[in-house]
């Protein structure tokens, strides 16, 4: 007879090895609403419940004018047991369009995701707003203008960033141009495409990316289509695309749909995946950035191995079997399901077959979404259907293990050690992935950047959250803490990133010191009524320039040193330097408009570094004192 515990630790054997599986299995029924022609689709939290709803960008391009049909919205209802359930006709404005891509980001700042749908044309694109409650508004031509384009791909990011998303469309018309659309803060746009981005035609457009392609720490974009000479723009770092390169990226043979960015190989710039760039075969192109410090790409279409050369239409990045590596899913026009390449950490990507990938279907996609939908911590799919069949849009349930890894800072921006603006604020910026990316966008919840600041009345720790600048890159300003003198103080950080499921990755803490010149105690009233500013070199052998004005006409007066701040009243006025440190009176004056200049050298010895000097401006007939200038004295 066989062994009980034999027969149990088998089983168990058995049971393990069967949820160690990464699959993708289709859930018949789940995707609800109608069944019409569907070019685009998004996993996107749209009534701020926390789970993930679905969008789709319903139309199709059946001759030049296109056909024009009403979105979807489907309302996660899976923990519910009502599944994904049609809330279009409440919350979506009543309007056919003839969508091709939708995607979703806060055009206001106001906290919840707004919906653009970029439209075949000549048409209208269409900008949705959320009231924060998941009902959009059409307000297209009050935020975006009115506009006559043929937008196959469109892609949000903060490309100036002034803290607010940006917008890029792009052109399917014979000679058109990549247009960007800059946000005013309000979420009201302005195409600035004639004075920011280079002229440069390219027809067929379909695909917008964006991210740091160059590890400059800004946002570049890459335009491609269906054209030879894909496009990558380079930002000037002011939001200006004065450059643009066509022979770095295989310049297409008439097929290229689509292109993803993500760091696939760990070594900390982005790799990229296109489409249809040699006949039907797809690739995947290594950046070499890394380690040879010149920005270009090897061509690996043999990396893809199992299945490559069909007709297909999307990327997306997921970690499928919880390794900590980005693999591939491709959503195909033409082969017997979707595909799945694990990737081996060597830019080596196996397609998975029988019990792993997807179930073999055959349909055909247009667009894949990923997101975790039934809150299981496995990844699951989304299709867009919309060529050709039954137009079916799909659902696919992840199988394999959770998502047990935590996000991966791909870059860090390295400080300075010595920081000159004691008034901060000071940016630190960082190139983040997890274990799903789509179309720029990551699974990171939570990114924030951990500060202690050591300064003159002790230590004070905070955090302040990085905000997605699209295009897997996150930014934070620190600004100084309330009531903290941050001249002369000391500085440690370190950023952490938090992911959907609780996963939590943190970086080595870096340090700077600040020190400079810095103005305090400004608008003290009465006998404060002079102004004393100043600029120039802080360092051993530099000189600082004093400036003071609105003191009397032609009057005399002393540049006050000591070796700390304060706040003395006395019956004259206010004295913001310590009188018990004084170390020097500096005879000044008055020109007939009651200002004037001093330099003051930096004394050249090592020692002096980091000493405090405080300085205050002294004026006769008619009294007055000024405001006080820190000077912190830098390496």
């Amino acid at each position: 007879m066989k062994n009980p515990l034999l027969a149990l630790v088998s089983a168990l054997g058995l049971a393990a090895a069967a949820s160690a599986q990464y699959a993708y299995t289709q859930q018949v029924g789940l995707v609800t609403g109608p069944v019409v022609m569907t070019e685009g689709c998004i996993l996107v939290d749209v009534d701020g419940d926390t789970d993930l709803d679905v969008v789709f960008a319903n139309g199709y391009v059946l001759s030049t004018s296109g056909s024009a049909i009403q979105p979807t919205i489907l309302i996660n209802k899976i923990n519910l047991s009502l599944g994904l359930v049609d809330e279009t006709a409440t919350r979506l404005p009543t309007l056919a369009i003839k969508g091709t891509l939708v995607i979703a980001f806060d055009i206001e700042g106001d906290g919840d995701k707004d919906l653009l749908f970029s439209c075949n044309g000549p048409s209208q694109q269409r900008l949705y707003v959320n009231n924060g409650s998941g009902v959009f508004t059409d307000e297209s031509v009050a935020r975006l203008g009115v506009l006559s384009l043929a937008v196959a791909g469109c892609a949000f990011a903060d490309v100036d960033q002034d803290g607010d998303l940006d917008l890029f469309l792009n052109d399917e018309l014979t000679n058109g141009q990549l247009k960007l659309f800059r946000n005013n803060g309000l979420g009201f746009f302005t195409n600035v495409t004639a004075t920011h981005v280079v002229a440069a035609p390219k027809s067929n457009q379909q695909d917008v990316v964006v991210c740091d392609i160059d590890n400059d720490l800004d946002l570049d974009v890459i335009n491609i289509g269906k054209s030879s000479g894909q496009q990558i723009y380079f930002n000037n770092g002011t939001g200006h695309f004065p450059t643009v390169n066509t022979a770095l990226l295989p310049a297409g043979t008439g097929l290229t749909y689509e292109a993803e960015a993500a760091d696939l190989d760990h070594d900390g710039d982005l790799d990229l995946t296109m489409l249809s760039v040699s006949g039907l075969t797809d690739t995947v192109l290594r950046n070499n950035l890394v380690p040879s410090g010149t920005l270009s790409f090897t061509s690996l279409t043999a990396a893809l191995t199992g299945g490559n050369g069909d007709d297909d239409n999307e990327w997306v990045f997921v970690d499928a079997n919880n390794d900590g590596w980005l693999d591939i899913v491709n959503g195909s026009l033409q082969s017997s399901g979707e595909k799945l390449y694990i990737n081996n950490g060597a830019f080596s990507f196996a397609r998975q077959v029988g019990v792993a990938g997807f179930s073999p279907l055959i349909d055909s996609t247009l667009d894949v979404a990923v997101g975790d939908l039934n809150g299981d911590g496995v990844f699951d799919m989304v299709t867009a259907q919309g060529e050709s069949g039954s137009f079916l849009n799909r659902a696919y349930y992840g199988t394999g293990p959770a998502d047990t890894q935590p996000p991966r800072f791909v870059r860090v921006e390295q400080l300075p050690a010595v920081s000159t603006n004691p008034n901060g604020p000071w940016t630190v910026r960082a190139v983040l992935q997890d274990s799903a990316v789509d179309d720029g966008e990551t699974s990171v919840a939570t990114a924030t950047m951990n500060w202690s600041v050591t300064h003159l009345g002790g230590t004070t720790t905070g955090s302040t959250p990085m905000q997605f600048l699209g295009g897997l890159f996150f930014r934070a300003n620190f600004t100084p803490p309330p009531g903290v003198i941050m001249n002369g103080a000391n500085v440690s950080f370190s950023l952490t990133a938090i992911d959907t499921r609780g996963n939590s990755a943190t970086t080595p803490t870096q340090a700077f010191t600040v020190c400079g010149l810095q103005s305090y105690a400004l608008g003290l009233g009465g006998s404060n009524s002079s102004l004393l500013a100043a600029t120039g070199s802080t360092s051993a052998g530099g000189v600082s320039t004093f400036a003071w004005s609105a003191a009397g006409p032609s009057t005399a007066g002393l540049l006050v040193l000591s070796l700390a701040r304060a706040s003395v009243v006395y019956p004259q006025g206010i004295v913001v330097v310590d009188p018990g440190l004084l170390v020097a009176f500096v005879p000044i004056s008055t020109d007939a408009a009651g200002t004037g200049l001093l330099g003051v050298p930096i004394p050249i010895a090592p020692p002096l570094v980091g000493l405090r000097v405080a300085f205050q401006g002294l004026f006769d007939v008619p009294f007055s004192l000024s405001n006080g200038v820190d000077l912190v004295i830098c390496p």
